[in-house]
């Protein structure tokens, strides 16, 4: 068989990705590893014991807000680079900008007065080496489904869409770590949070270059 068979063959009864379809795959990547990551929170550190008073709840609350506004900057560029011709589209301004407002406002509180940044409330704070542990352990499970996704389609910008996918990863784990969480402080989510969330996009990054070819 020569090559010009070869690839009359091979092109034979394609049939164009519905992009509809790679849509549902991330989104259900996303759900599926998100119930995973608090699963996994759930059976390993548990939720902080004082998370039922009012207070407590409102920090927690605050904190979930804070992870899943990077997961829904993140969501859209994660479909685009799902899609050939459309990976130079990512705004890394609008992905970060979460994180970057959350800084603002704890330079803003800064100037206020510490008595506005927060306190833990009297509970035990949590240390920061066990803040960049948990997010990204608990991302785990949701960077392996998105990477699975991302697959599905045929991403060329390898690293940016495994960055991306990591960013998006940290956010569902770094929502799953706000139950145990007990620094209820601004500048511990602005600053470890973030590093933590940021962690995991170099960590994307790589398992992209590794796991995304095609």
């Amino acid at each position: 068989m020569n090559t010009d068979r070869l690839i009359d063959v091979l092109s034979a009864n394609l049939e164009p990705v519905n992009p509809s379809q790679l849509g549902r795959t991330l989104l259900l990547a996303m759900v599926t590893g998100g119930v995973a990551a608090f699963g996994l929170m759930l059976a390993t550190v548990g939720p902080r014991s004082n998370l039922g008073s009012t207070a407590h709840l409102e920090w927690a609350a605050a904190k979930v807000f804070f992870a899943f506004s990077i997961v829904l900057a993140g969501a859209p560029f994660l479909i685009k680079s799902i899609r050939p011709g459309r990976e130079n589209e990512t705004k890394w301004a609008l992905l970060f900008f979460p994180m970057a407002a959350t800084v603002a406002l704890t330079l803003l509180m800064l100037l206020l007065g510490r008595e506005a940044w927060g306190t833990p409330l009297g509970a035990r704070a949590i240390s920061p080496a066990r803040c960049l542990s948990c997010i990204p352990f608990f991302a785990a499970i949701p960077l392996t489904a998105l990477i699975w996704a991302l697959r599905q389609g045929a991403p060329t910008l390898l690293s940016r869409s495994g960055a991306i996918a990591g960013i998006v990863a940290g956010g569902l784990g770094a929502a799953a770590y706000a139950m145990a969480c007990s620094s209820d402080t601004v500048p511990f989510i602005a600053i470890w949070y973030s590093g933590a969330i940021a962690l995991c996009g170099l960590i994307g990054a790589r398992l992209g270059l590794r796991f995304l070819r095609w």
